[in-house]
């Protein structure tokens, strides 16, 4: 009989005990109002670090300066505060509130809690402050620094697992303005920035609006690359250090890209992950993956003593504190306690505690197609050119860009991978395939007039074309000898949607996602007929860069639609309706005739298969022409040459390819 009476007592027990645990009404003692909006402005003044006008039962202006000597060692980091539930006391005008910090550090954020003090005064509900509010371990006598180290930037290798961009030991060159001043300090700058090449206007302010103490860098050299003559300068000076370089000077600058300092607009990106002073990727890959190379900093945040100017007291602190017990961390503080401010001796004892610390991550590398010996065979062709000009060098058998290079006359403009430019005759290798799928064979006969008419726009055939040609030819001769109004004369053969499919198919005009900025050709759907016909030819809105090209080029030599690749985790897939081997064959039967009969005899011994190309560009009664030439050999390589002016595929980009091949 006395079970149930048991349970019952055991209920009432835990109903009690459960009361007795808990942490305090829901609702403030002495009808007073909620300390809601008090906490809200809290936790927005604590994230600003601004406590200028926060409800504080002590001044704010004391509250601030206190907070800003706190903090002046955290690189301007500020944290994000938010608050957890509010305690009241259940007789008194007093409750707590649980603040969350997270420090958005560069490593990943910083987190922990703080119950800070509330009091109501009789005007509303205020924030006890005391240095606790911000860090328990913090007291009047210490504060926060935050070390930063910067991780080991990752490297770009390229094919065969040869670096591209590694480490070096490098000198920073530049004037020390606690050696030379004024007039002396612009005359220093200007005769170092001749020595070293770079502006000296430029430089010259730089060092003119620098402090009276800095070392202001004009340039970073290779160590054993410093000129003699920068020994020679007054306040010029060489400081050793690290970074990461190409590995040779100038090696693919449009791709690869630099690393310099960040800038405001990097650093307020980062959303905290990148510091001022910080090294990062400005352009090209560097900055496209600077992420994955940067790789992960280190952070360490430590409590330090406050230096004797640094040491002032909370708002409402008095009394007197001892060395001994100012190096103890407290929990909290009340603004009626009685410890006070400590002494510069007290401050000078607190010994340094790391509250917060992780490791640095080295980046991870980033692996890309690019071949070094290709790329500086690439580049050494590309310097000889006077004009803009371009090329791009394939693997057909697994798509990788080998190499890409710009002239000089490029202007830094990264035409070889992202050129838009109309590829002329080139096309019409694509154009060919659209005939293939309408039945047509290398062997099919063609209409080659001296000149085509379509809805009134008259078509002719460059200015040298062979008139031994003209007539009804086959498709191999109207390819090799590049004619015109035969591929014009078909128009009505083939629909723009089958012209776009058949480029489609050698991997031009389809935007894929390869992981750095790429021209994979655009084909746009004619809007007349007039414009497909100058789409037959490479013209009329079609546009492509080298890349494409030489993309096309692999396609037909691998014999299945090829898109081109640079970074090695980043492959796009063809989406487009895939090429047979019998139509890359009949493809490649037209190239390999143009190398044997055509345009493209310049190539014999080099290449297997190979199209020239001109297309017109401006306006006006003389029109300037690109000139273009792609080719395939038999040692699985693919080219493609363009240059902004030129008289023609086979005298122009030709002869580049001869030479870079040969």
């Amino acid at each position: 009989m006395g079970g149930p009476r048991r349970v019952l007592l055991a209920l009432v027990l835990l109903v009690a005990v459960l009361a007795g645990c808990s942490k305090g009404p829901s609702k403030p003692a002495l009808n007073l109002p909620v300390a809601d909006d008090t906490v809200a402005a809290l936790t927005a003044a604590l994230s600003a670090l601004d406590l200028s006008s926060a409800p504080l039962a002590s001044s704010p202006t004391a509250a601030q300066t206190e907070l800003m000597t706190i903090v002046a060692g955290m690189d301007g980091i500020k944290p994000v505060v938010t608050s957890g539930a509010v305690t009241y006391d259940p007789a008194n005008p007093a409750a707590t509130v649980v603040l969350h910090y997270a420090w958005p550090m560069p490593s990943g954020p910083w987190t922990y809690d703080v119950t800070a003090p509330l009091v109501h005064n009789g005007q509303g509900w205020k924030l006890t402050w005391s240095p606790a509010v911000l860090m328990p371990q913090l007291n009047v006598t210490n504060r926060l620094v935050h070390t930063h180290t910067a991780a080991q930037r990752g490297a770009i290798v390229g094919a065969n697992n040869q670096a591209l961009v590694e480490q070096f030991k490098v000198v920073k060159v530049g004037i020390d303005k606690t050696r030379v001043a004024g007039d002396a300090a612009v005359a220093a700058a200007r005769a170092l920035a001749t020595v070293v090449g770079i502006d000296p206007d430029k430089y010259a302010a730089q060092v003119t609006s620098a402090s009276d103490k800095a070392f202001v860098v004009a340039i970073t050299l290779r160590q054993g690359s410093v000129p003699a003559a920068v020994a020679t300068i007054a306040g010029a000076l060489g400081v050793e250090g690290t970074a990461m370089l190409p590995v040779t000077d100038g090696l693919a600058p449009e791709v690869l890209g630099v690393i310099g300092e960040a800038t405001p607009d990097i650093i307020s990106a980062s959303k905290g992950a990148v510091l001022a002073g910080d090294q990062v990727g400005l352009t090209g890959l560097q900055r496209r993956y600077d992420a994955q190379l940067r790789g992960t900093p280190g952070d360490k945040v430590t409590i330090v003593g406050r230096r004797v100017a640094d040491t002032s007291p909370s708002g409402s602190v008095t009394g007197s504190t001892s060395a001994s017990t100012a190096s103890t961390p407290r929990a909290s503080a009340s603004g009626s306690s009685s410890a006070t401010a400590a002494s510069a001796t007290a401050a000078a004892s607190v010994t340094p505690v790391v509250v917060y610390s992780t490791s640095p991550v080295r980046g991870k590398d980033l692996v890309l197609s690019l071949d070094i010996d290709w790329q500086q065979k690439a580049e050494a062709v590309m310097q000889g050119v006077g004009g803009a000009a371009a090329v791009a060098v394939i693997r057909p058998s697994t798509g990788g860009i080998l190499a890409v290079a710009n002239s000089p006359g490029n202007a830094g403009q990264p035409d070889a991978t992202y050129g838009r430019y109309a590829p002329g005759s080139t096309f019409k290798i694509a154009t060919s395939l659209a005939l293939i799928r309408k039945g047509y064979t290398a062997d099919t006969i063609l209409n080659c007039t001296s000149s085509a008419n379509v809805e009134g726009q008259r078509f002719k055939n460059y200015s040298d074309f062979p008139s031994s040609k003209v007539g009804r030819i086959p498709l191999k001769d109207a390819v090799a000898q590049s004619c015109n109004t035969a591929f014009i004369n078909e128009y009505r053969t083939i629909a723009g949607p089958d012209l776009q499919a058949a480029a489609a198919s050698l991997g031009v005009g389809i935007d894929y996602d390869a992981g750095f900025p790429v021209n994979y050709g655009i084909v746009p759907k004619p809007a007349s007929s007039a414009q497909k016909a100058q789409e037959f030819i490479g013209q009329g809105g079609v546009l492509a860069s080298p890349v494409t090209m030489a993309g096309l080029a692999s396609s037909v030599a691998a014999g299945r639609t090829v898109v081109p690749y640079l970074v090695e985790e980043t492959k796009p897939t063809s989406t487009a309706a895939p090429l047979t081997q019998g139509e890359a064959e009949i493809l490649r039967q037209l190239m390999t005739y143009t190398v044997r009969t055509g345009s493209g005899r310049g190539l014999a011994g080099v290449a297997v298969g190979a199209k020239t190309g001109t297309a017109e560009y401006g306006t006006g009664p003389n029109l300037p022409t690109h000139a273009w030439m792609i080719c395939f050999t038999a040692n699985d390589l693919a080219v493609a040459v363009w240059l902004h002016d030129g008289s023609s595929g086979s005298g122009t980009a030709g002869p580049l390819i001869k030479q870079l091949l040969s």
